[in-house]
């Protein structure tokens, strides 16, 4: 095991996860803690990211989370929240983007106007999507550059979604009163190419950057919607949470140092076909 251990050992490592708060978010941060890692969970709700752990049975992994309030569309606290970690917890490793806009940060609220229709899809929520998603993610990563620059490089992960890459499927929803909307397409489509962009002109300063474009995640959704999405996916089910893990300590890890500019996608094999 001397080999494995050394390529997935994140010992130390001080990696801010920006929504560790959320479903996928938290599944990375204890994954990340197991491994070793020194975790920020950022987030908007700092309540909820803290019943999650509260939640944890192993002292050690809680030891190991440290929550911080942030809004990432906010220049000036994305800039505090690097500089109170850097000296809290020291030099900085890594970064992954694993936040959205939906309107509400605990549930499918059907009567936001998130979930609108194309063609009367509101300005507001269109802006409100991009200044999470994609500004967000551009703020968090830029701001990170000098931190990982002070480490001697450092890895950034952005989450995109299957919806990142191919169009969501109109017919899975029915009358649900929930889509996948315009918005959340495009800014996660946009997350493909900032990685491409930022793996390239970063890559001087031995920073990696890739993304992970995860599949749909098991929530409660309604029977209809499930058996029409499983019918969809090659391996006939909605993801975990924890199906994620393993992805991610792959990509933030030494197991993934000739990689950078990359997407990986994790769907069950939706896209495949």
């Amino acid at each position: 095991m001397e080999i494995v251990n050394k390529l997935f050992n994140l010992d130390g490592k001080v990696i801010i996860v920006a929504g560790g708060a959320g479903q996928i978010g938290f599944a990375f941060s204890e994954i990340l803690a197991d491994a070793g890692a020194e975790v920020i969970i950022a987030d908007i709700d700092v309540e909820m990211a803290g019943q999650k752990v509260s939640s944890l049975t192993r002292q050690e992994l809680k030891n190991k989370l440290h929550i911080y309030k942030l809004d990432v569309s906010q220049p000036e606290e994305v800039k505090s929240l690097y500089k109170q970690v850097r000296e809290k917890h020291g030099k900085i490793y890594g970064l992954i983007n694993s936040f959205h806009f939906k309107g509400n940060t605990r549930k499918l609220d059907t009567t936001s106007n998130f979930f609108a229709g194309f063609e009367e899809y509101p300005l507001e929520a269109w802006d409100a999507v991009h200044d999470i998603n994609l500004k967000g993610s551009f703020l968090m990563s830029q701001v990170g550059i000098s931190y990982f620059k002070e480490n001697g490089g450092g890895v950034i992960v952005n989450i995109s979604s299957t919806y990142g890459n191919v169009s969501p499927n109109k017919s899975i929803y029915g009358d649900s009163g929930i889509n996948s909307p315009v918005a959340y397409a495009t800014s996660k489509a946009a997350l493909i190419n900032l990685t491409r962009y930022m793996a390239t002109h970063l890559a001087e300063h031995n920073i990696r950057v890739n993304v992970l474009s995860p599949g749909g995640v098991f929530n409660n959704q309604a029977e209809d919607f499930l058996k029409a999405y499983t019918n969809l996916t090659p391996l006939k089910r909605m993801a975990k949470a924890e199906d994620y893990q393993g992805a991610i300590v792959f990509l933030m890890s030494e197991a993934s140092s000739y990689m950078t500019g990359s997407n990986l996608l994790v769907d069950g094999g939706w896209t495949a076909w």
